[in-house]
């Protein structure tokens, strides 16, 4: 590498270093070192995102190197782009490559958000001896499951800002959406084809995500979770509450800890949720909610991480237990040692009504008290006129434009949305005690439908005194998945009652004395996932819709309920 360097206010800085691959491609990359000569501990970052506002200033203060790195086809680096498929041995090409550095001492620690974490999945299992820390933050292990899809319904909003917009060529063209109206263009059908009427040439790594519509062969190979078995140091897992992947952080601690080659290492995991959505949250406030100072006590947790295992520190003196959890509500950080937490309760609440449980103008109702004789509840779901996105877990940020307007993360008041006779509504009695719900959370719904396939969207709301019913966490199933048979999916026969579970994400919160539980039962939530247009013909070519008409079952066979762990 040439010893050209520019003096920064932390140290020097190379720029436009050229890092050869195996195959002769050269990824281009920033380098910062600290004054003198080292060798230092080196934080790498890999981004799709362009690294020019990644200066490492932070790290350089500490007495660590800092490298930042186009990953391949993406702004000043070679080759072609596609999605994660060249993260393993790119990521290992670097690594080899910082250790063979003068001013290395050839321990190497990685962080970043979301595809910046994916780097770090994908090259963790490669045995690389020099890889001694990671912090994936906000990402999925299982790409299928929860990332672009959601037990089988479309992450509409997701892929087709990321894949049409952001990283369809070397730079991102996010800054142009909103010259489009979004929401009548992600109206348009067949979806396979949006990429050419947002004014795209066809992409293929969004017509292969689009086409590939169940949990087959191309979505196994991506994901990560059979591998942890293979990783060699300790990870700290970040995750956010309104993100769209906290299920998925527990699931990949989960994994690393079960699969981890020794006790030691799989001890030495750690894990970090908090009131976040996709990526540390600036500010105290958070949507419609204001978390208090001590939300913002865990944003330099990536930097005490790192400082701390590059430089040989005892683990237990950044975070004593493996797990970290923020407590809505409390609004305090608490330590736990398991997940799911052993002294979790499985608490039922099953949904009753007179049979008008529509809207929050209805007679639904949530209690403890099996049904017995009841009628049901009703509704059409009409894709034409979907039920919008207001806030919830995912990760559509500022970085869309023109898009984030139409899909708020975070906690909103739902009451625009349960004014809809879509919509049905069931809340508890006032509480007399505060209630605390950590954990993962399920619904049981019996239900019929006029469709061969449909949706059911499921979402559970903390219910404030003056009537704000902020949502805490959402989920949904594709009726075709009813079974949780990723592989083959199933068409129903129309008007039978099926049982189905929706998995929520997982969420801490305490239902304060004097508030209420509500779940909210519909069947879309538009743009974040696709409309099901009720006809059971392929979502990605489909241009047909149907009205479907649904019906919720709560009686003494066909009990529905959420089931709560109340601590």
């Amino acid at each position: 590498m040439t010893n050209i360097s520019g003096t920064t206010r932390t140290g020097r800085m190379i720029r436009q270093v050229r890092i050869p691959m195996r195959d002769g491609a050269g990824l281009e990359a920033t380098v910062a070192l600290p004054p003198g000569d080292g060798p230092w501990p080196t934080v790498l970052v890999r981004t799709a995102y362009n690294r020019s506002g990644m200066t490492g200033g932070e790290f350089a203060a500490r007495g660590m190197a800092f490298v930042a790195q186009d990953c391949r086809g993406r702004y000043g680096s070679d080759g072609e782009w596609y999605p994660f498929i060249h993260e393993a041995e790119d990521g290992l090409d670097t690594l080899n490559w910082i250790a063979a550095q003068p001013w290395s001492n050839r321990k190497i620690g990685m962080f970043g958000d979301s595809y910046l974490a994916a780097t770090q999945f994908y090259v963790a299992p490669m045995g690389s001896p020099f890889l001694a820390a990671l912090n994936p933050r906000f990402m999925s292990g299982d790409l299928w499951r929860h990332a672009y899809y959601c037990d089988g319904v479309f992450s509409l909003a997701l892929t087709f800002s990321w894949l049409c917009f952001e990283v369809p060529s070397r730079a991102s063209s996010a800054a142009l959406l909103p010259a489009f109206d979004v929401e009548k263009l992600l109206r348009e059908l067949p979806i396979l084809t949006l990429d050419e009427k947002s004014g795209c040439p066809p992409v293929r790594s969004y017509r292969d995500y689009v086409l590939h519509d169940r949990r087959d062969d191309f979505w196994e190979a991506l994901s990560v979770r059979e591998t942890m078995g293979r990783f060699q140091t300790p990870v700290l897992l970040t995750g956010g509450w309104y993100d769209y992947y906290p299920g998925e952080t527990f699931e990949n601690y989960l994994g690393l800890v079960r699969g981890a080659p020794s006790r030691a290492l799989g001890e030495s995991h750690r894990v970090i949720v908090g009131p976040w959505t996709h990526g540390f949250n600036p500010s105290t406030r958070l949507g419609q909610v204001d978390f208090g100072p001590e939300s913002l006590r865990e944003n330099d947790s990536t930097l005490r991480w790192l400082e701390c295992v590059l430089n040989g520190g005892d683990i237990r003196s950044f975070q004593e237990a493996p797990i970290r959890l923020f407590v809505m509500g409390e609004n305090r950080w608490r330590d736990e040692h398991e997940w799911p937490l052993a002294r979790a309760e499985s608490v039922k609440f099953y949904l009753h009504s007179k049979g008008a449980a529509n809207s929050l103008f209805g007679d639904g109702t949530l209690s403890r008290t099996l049904p017995v004789a009841e009628p049901r509840d009703g509704y059409c779901y009409d894709p034409e006129h979907p039920v919008p996105t207001l806030g919830g877990n995912h990760s559509v940020g500022p970085y869309n434009p023109g898009l984030y307007e139409l899909a708020l993360p975070g906690p909103y008041d739902q009451r625009p949305i349960e004014r809809r006779d879509d919509v049905l509504v069931y809340t508890s009695d006032v509480l007399e005690e505060d209630l605390e719900a950590t954990g993962p959370v399920f619904v049981t719904l019996f239900a019929a439908t006029s469709a061969r396939d449909t949706d059911f969207v499921a979402r559970l709301t903390d219910v404030h005194p003056e009537g704000r019913s902020i949502n805490l966490t959402e989920g949904v199933i594709r009726a075709r998945f009813r079974e949780r048979d990723w592989r083959n999916p199933k068409l129903i026969d129309p008007d039978q009652v099926l049982e189905y579970t929706i998995e929520l994400q997982p969420t801490s919160n305490v239902f304060k004395k004097g508030h209420r539980i509500r779940l909210d039962i519909t069947s879309s939530n538009f743009p974040l996932w696709d409309r099901n247009l009720n006809t059971g013909n392929s979502p990605a070519t489909d241009t047909e819709m149907r009205v479907a008409h649904q019906t919720i079952y709560h009686d003494g066979e066909h009990p529905s309920q959420v089931t709560l762990p109340i601590t």
